[in-house]
């Protein structure tokens, strides 16, 4: 499965708009485009790569979110960029593993995500991305 893999963003967890923004210009980041996804409460801010994967700043406005890391900002998940999504949750699945949500939901940019259950990777959060085709 993880054979040929690809790393598409890495998603850091910030309390506030103000500290993202502070968070862009510190690292010289450029922003992307930014997009709301309201089953997460969270409005995700994607920067510019020149090469490679893309940094999401994820800025909670409630549930579960607004609380990882007791409040604070934190590298939240590594997302996986895989050419079905639906075959990588029941690869998952056949491993043991367990997704958060039942099926794949649409993400802040144009696709489709799902993560497995820190439970089943030690801790570690890891979303599945398949790109929608426009």
């Amino acid at each position: 499965m993880f054979e040929n893999y690809k790393i598409h963003h890495v998603g850091i967890v910030l309390p506030s708009f103000e500290e993202a923004h502070s968070f862009l210009e510190l690292m010289g980041f450029k922003e992307d485009f930014r997009g709301f996804v309201e089953h997460w409460s969270a409005w995700c801010i994607f920067t510019r790569a020149q090469a490679g994967a893309t940094i999401e700043l994820v800025v909670p406005t409630g549930g579960k979110l607004a609380r990882f890391n007791k409040g604070l900002a934190g590298v939240h998940h590594f997302a996986f960029q895989v050419e079905n999504i639906a075959v990588a949750e029941r690869w998952s699945e056949r491993q043991g593993m367990r997704m958060i949500e039942p099926k794949a939901i649409k993400g802040a940019g144009d696709f489709l995500c799902n993560f497995l259950s820190p439970a089943s990777t030690r801790g570690i959060q890891i979303e599945f991305v398949q790109l929608i085709s426009k």
